[in-house]
């Protein structure tokens, strides 16, 4: 179950953070799973509140209006069971299935507007940061997610403890959105690499010849316990793509073990040799389903064997609640936006 009681077999979830947090440096509450379920560590919440974005399905499934409904919430919050002549008998007891159900497996920040569900990288330096992608059209505001969390870790992280961050990407000097990266406040660790056909002409050398002078040997340099980016790869110059191809592959497989955050962009995750790798290895894959519902909902029924009508709804409601949904592929398995985490 979902709790915010840490206990010794918890996994950590998701930060929660208050908006009065500019630079949060930790969660003001972390969301855990456990396997413990007890009365005394159980979640306790008004019905109304729990069932609130499952509301009109759970009318309609029931044939019950809104007043119906919401008698139904009180009897729940009061702990009152319907007699056997009751007419709410049989509505009272499906939604309580799914009170009981989505009170142990969801969170819903949205009647909180001062909270938000906020993913970020660990500020110690030994912490792990994971592997990652986000995939979505161009526009759809990937770009953006991500030098947000990397200005969040910049601003929050020790200057002693902060990681270097390559960033390789066809559009490194003339992207608008890496401007705030390009601050001198961050050069000592933003390392911008230019994959692009001009970067090679404006070098003179040959893909072979600046894979391994311009890329590689600052990947080597600063390899372990950093932040790779690589964004749009396969949008490089044609000639880089295979050396590029095959050093984010490698990169990925060996991510744990020296201890080095590999993130990458992606317009699909169907990119063939380019995509297989990170997703079998990516601990969170982010999509933006108010510009790719379908192509999210494919990736949940292929991938997250979840049925057809289920990720449809999924879909819908994180794309009501916020830009983005990202789900966690290490267990606990889940999704979760600034305001809503669904458990899987």
């Amino acid at each position: 179950m979902l709790t915010l009681e840490k206990d010794d077999t918890a996994t950590p979830v998701v930060g929660i953070y208050h908006e009065s947090q500019k630079n949060p440096k930790k969660p003001s509450k972390m969301v855990y799973f456990s396997h413990h379920v007890d009365d005394d560590r159980s979640n306790t919440a008004d019905a109304e509140g729990v069932l609130h974005l499952h509301r009109e399905h759970l009318k309609k499934k029931n044939l019950v209006n809104g007043e119906d409904f919401s008698e139904v919430c009180k009897m729940l919050d009061d702990e009152v069971e319907p007699d056997q002549n009751h007419p709410l008998r049989a509505p009272y007891w499906s939604i309580r299935d799914a009170y009981e159900r989505f009170l142990q497996r969801e969170m819903y920040l949205g009647d909180e507007p001062e909270y938000r569900f906020e993913h970020n990288f660990s500020r110690k330096k030994d912490d792990w940061v994971g592997t990652m992608s986000l995939i979505g059209n161009s526009g759809s505001g990937k770009t953006h997610h991500l030098v947000q969390m990397l200005l969040r870790y910049l601003r929050a992280t020790p200057d002693a403890e902060k990681r270097p961050i390559i960033y390789l990407s066809p559009e490194a000097g003339i992207d608008k959105t890496l401007e705030p990266l390009r601050d001198k406040k961050w050069s000592m660790w933003y390392h911008p690499i230019d994959t692009s056909e001009e970067g090679l002409k404006k070098k003179g050398k040959d893909a072979a010849t600046y894979f391994q002078t311009e890329i590689m040997q600052k990947l080597d340099a600063v390899g372990e316990n950093s932040i790779t980016c690589w964004d749009d790869f396969p949008d490089s110059a044609p000639s880089l793509v295979p050396y590029l191809e095959q050093k984010y592959n490698s990169s990925l497989r060996v991510a744990r073990h020296r201890n080095m955050g590999v993130i990458s962009l992606q317009h699909t995750y169907a990119g063939g040799r380019k995509t297989s790798q990170s997703l079998q290895s990516n601990r969170h894959i982010t999509f933006f389903p108010r510009s790719q519902q379908a192509r999210t909902i494919r990736f949940l029924t292929d991938h997250l064997q979840l049925g057809v009508t289920e990720a449809k709804a999924l879909v819908r409601r994180f794309a009501s609640l916020d830009r983005y949904m990202t789900i966690s592929m290490f267990s606990p398995v889940c999704i979760f936006n600034s305001k809503y985490l669904h458990l899987l």
